[in-house]
């Protein structure tokens, strides 16, 4: 039997590292898998993407698309990164394998509300063509792109050489926001049931300034590419909603050898990725030490090397210790963090489970 993706990709307390150093401090990041906004069934393991904003009418669309000054090819364009971003965001994740519809169906261009949904004996078509569990559909997309101005004073470079200055002139300061309504669904159809409708807004607001408004119109960034970003937005946040995605995080913790040399030296360790020896190193000068601070610092420096190599039990224990024990009010956040953990870690088994066989 082949190696699944899930075994591939996936252990539950393995991290990706990656250290960096700060001028008084130190910290690392770890590259974790959180879970799924929202429960998927487990036998969607198969999911099939489809587009499903053909205007019913492409008459009544190119009107609309005058109406709201969206061109069709600047409105399809922000479709396609859309549905291209959640595709490629869920080939990411260990919950799905994806695969991507060839036709694009009638549905909600424009639309202020959904339409109708599927039929399901069109969800069974669709699953029994592409050998898919589930069917998400982008089923209504709307964009738009505003642009204001206003006039400001700005910072202009005069002269050369030893004669340049810099003076104040009056100017125009443009600002572009664009948005984009997007709305997806998720059917089952082993349970007939619609598992998920949410409706994304997504926007993001981009600036130029210059002396005229002809020239800060030109260093604006693109209407199309705009809208086109906006919708890779969109997609992003709702491949997060239903699929498990890869994080980072950054943990801070103690180095400095003017609060103790073991510190440093368990830091050291910890630079090289020999988290077993920062224990030892950190562990050693715990019980060095009289300063209830300095031993505060060593519990959180244990619990963050604990939760690096994926025991979570043991690094709440030490985040909890340096708190009750010794006071240190960090460890306390840090122990209320690694719970929220846990309790994530036990959501994100049940979502990456395989389902149960008949």
């Amino acid at each position: 039997m082949g190696i699944s993706k899930k075994t591939i990709l996936v252990s539950l307390s393995c991290f990706a590292l990656a250290i960096f150093l700060a001028s008084c401090s130190k910290n690392v990041s770890l590259t974790r898998l959180m879970p799924a906004e929202i429960p998927v069934p487990n036998h969607v393991q198969r999911l099939l993407l489809v587009d499903r904003t053909l205007p019913e009418s492409q008459g009544v669309s190119i009107v609309e698309g005058i109406l709201s000054g969206e061109a069709p090819f600047e409105v399809r364009n922000a479709i396609d990164a859309t549905m291209a971003t959640i595709q490629q965001e869920l080939s990411t994740s260990p919950r799905y394998e994806i695969i991507r519809a060839t036709e694009r169906l009638k549905g909600g261009l424009f639309g202020q509300v959904f339409p109708k949904p599927l039929s399901w004996e069109q969800i069974e078509y669709l699953c029994e063509k592409y050998q898919a569990d589930g069917v998400l559909t982008l089923e209504k997309f709307d964009s738009d792109f505003v642009i204001t101005e206003k006039k400001i004073t700005i910072k202009k470079e005069v002269g050369s050489g030893k004669d340049a200055r810099i003076i104040e002139v009056p100017g125009i300061l443009t600002e572009g926001l664009a948005s984009v309504q997007a709305g997806f669904r998720l059917y089952d159809p082993l349970t007939g049931t619609l598992v998920d409708q949410a409706d994304f807004g997504t926007n993001n607001v981009w600036t130029a300034e210059a002396e005229t408004r002809t020239q800060a119109l030109a260093l604006l960034i693109d209407k199309s590419l705009a809208t086109r970003e906006v919708g890779q937005m969109a997609g992003a946040s709702y491949a997060r909603r239903v699929a498990p995605m890869y994080v980072a995080i950054r943990r801070n913790y103690y180095g400095k050898p003017k609060d103790h040399p073991a510190l440093s030296q368990g830091a050291r360790h910890a630079e090289v990725d020999q988290w077993e020896e920062a224990i030892v190193a950190w562990e050693n000068g715990l019980s060095s030490v009289s300063d209830p601070k300095i031993q505060g610092k060593f519990c959180f420096n244990l619990a963050l090397a604990h939760e690096v190599l994926g025991d979570l039990t043991t690094a709440k224990s030490w985040a909890g210790r340096a708190y009750t024990q010794f006071g240190f009010k960090k460890g306390r956040t840090y122990a209320r963090e690694l719970e929220q953990r846990m309790m994530e870690e036990e959501l994100l088994r049940e979502q990456l489970a395989l389902p149960t066989p008949n």
